[in-house]
């Protein structure tokens, strides 16, 4: 017999399962065959090749092509970013400094410093020591830029004429994303519902509609824990309009407020199941609905980011760092966290004088083509009482930077990358 037959025989023969005995005493041998076993093996595990191939080209097809062909220098950068943010960064070492990311200067990247005042002294001791121009071979660079603060509040008053150019504040029949809502806690505060989503899972089924926006938004801080009281209102506690609950909080990202550098936050994020799923549409004032998001790997330096708020309404701005770590203020706590590879997003100048103010915290920010980029929670209602020194993404680098005082960014916007907001929660963007 040739070695084929034999493992063939092997492969398809029958086997022994039990023996039963028969009332005249003789006996019943039941055998099984392997050629079931194999069939069940090969529908086993066709089944779960498409089930693996179907989730793979979904969560491709919700993700934005990528444009950065190679990571390798990117990735270095940041590993070196990441040396000088521990240090610069670290509490009590300069009360000055308060934010390093990475930007472009000459087309290639750059560590950004941030600091509140050029003209103080950058660190504790430094005296009048500038910043180096490199850090091992990649070029530093100083940037003025005032302190971020987490962004619910009262937001900014505007002439009742321009209350919906500028932001939804008001009672909606329809709950859409951009507009006032937070936490029923949060006397006389307001924040924005970002957009919405649904949870990761593998039971098959119509899912459940979240709303998604900031922890400090959608959850009181001052609590450990989600509890019965955690409602929702729409439009937020802070409004004058007569308000209702619409929905309640179902997770939140904690925040750290010790400012280690070594303990950052990554994302401020929660999300509310919305009670009347058949009363929201998924869509965004003046943008429309959102179509993909964007890994943070692939998101460019100088590309648009548009947002709409409860306060400011529709913005347009540009990604000005990438990895960018801050410490950022809480007002309602006066304490501060530091938050790690965030995005920061200065206004489109002149049209746009600032990107966010107080009440956009938790607007779902897209790119030109509404892909989401990132997800509002802090930053500067600050605008330039004077035209400011251009940025690195509007005009060339003088030829002499220190014959020049250091760019200022102000009304600008931080942003929590929405790859990472959708990683920590584990849910998915209503596409």
């Amino acid at each position: 017999m040739s070695s084929e037959a034999t493992i063939l025989m092997l492969a398809l023969g029958r086997h022994l399962m039990w023996v039963r005995k028969n009332p005249d005493g003789g006996t019943t041998s039941y055998y099984y065959s392997d050629e079931i076993t194999w069939i069940v093996g090969a529908l086993a595990a066709g089944w779960l090749a498409w089930y693996l191939l179907e989730r793979y080209g979904r969560a491709m097809a919700m993700r934005r092509p990528p444009r950065r062909d190679n990571h390798n220098l990117l990735k270095r950068t940041i590993k070196i970013k990441n040396e000088l943010s521990s240090q610069y960064l670290q509490p009590g070492f300069s009360p000055n400094m308060h934010a390093v990311g990475i930007g472009m200067l000459g087309g290639d990247y750059c560590i950004q410093v941030f600091v509140a005042d050029a003209r103080n002294e950058l660190w504790n001791g430094s005296g009048a020591a500038s910043l180096p121009n490199n850090y091992r071979g990649v070029p530093l660079r100083l940037i003025e830029m005032p302190a971020a603060g987490l962004l619910s509040g009262t937001g900014l008053k505007l002439e009742p004429s321009r209350q919906y150019e500028n932001g939804i504040r008001d009672y909606q029949e329809v709950i859409i994303g951009g507009i006032s809502g937070a936490n029923t806690n949060l006397a006389g505060q307001s924040g924005t519902i970002g957009y919405f989503c649904t949870r990761k899972s593998n039971r098959p089924g119509r899912k459940q509609v979240h709303m998604l926006s900031n922890s400090h938004v959608f959850a009181d801080l001052r609590k450990a824990s989600v509890d019965e009281g955690d409602l929702i209102l729409q439009p937020s506690p802070g409004e004058p309009a007569d308000n209702r609950p619409i929905g309640s909080l179902i997770s939140f990202s904690e925040i750290k407020f010790a400012g280690d550098t070594n303990e950052p936050n990554h994302v401020d994020a929660a999300i509310a199941r919305l009670w009347a799923p058949d009363q929201h549409k998924p869509v965004l004032p003046m943008i429309g609905s959102v179509k993909r998001y964007v890994p943070k790997m692939d998101i460019e330096i100088g590309e648009a980011a548009r947002k709409f708020g409860r306060t400011t309404g529709y913005t347009e701005g540009r990604v000005f760092s990438i990895f960018f770590d801050i410490r950022v203020r809480y007002d309602r706590t006066g304490q501060s966290a530091f938050f790690k590879d965030q995005l920061l997003i200065e206004p489109a100048l002149p049209a746009f004088p600032r990107f966010v103010a107080k009440g956009d915290s938790g607007s779902l920010v897209v790119d030109e083509k509404q892909n989401a980029i990132g997800l509002i929670f802090a930053g500067t209602s600050n605008a330039p009482d004077s035209p400011p020194v251009p940025s690195n993404n509007q005009a060339p680098e003088p030829v002499d930077p220190s014959a020049a005082r250091p760019i200022r960014i102000e009304g600008y916007g931080v942003a929590n990358p929405i790859c990472e907001v959708l990683d920590r929660l584990k849910i998915e963007l209503l596409i």
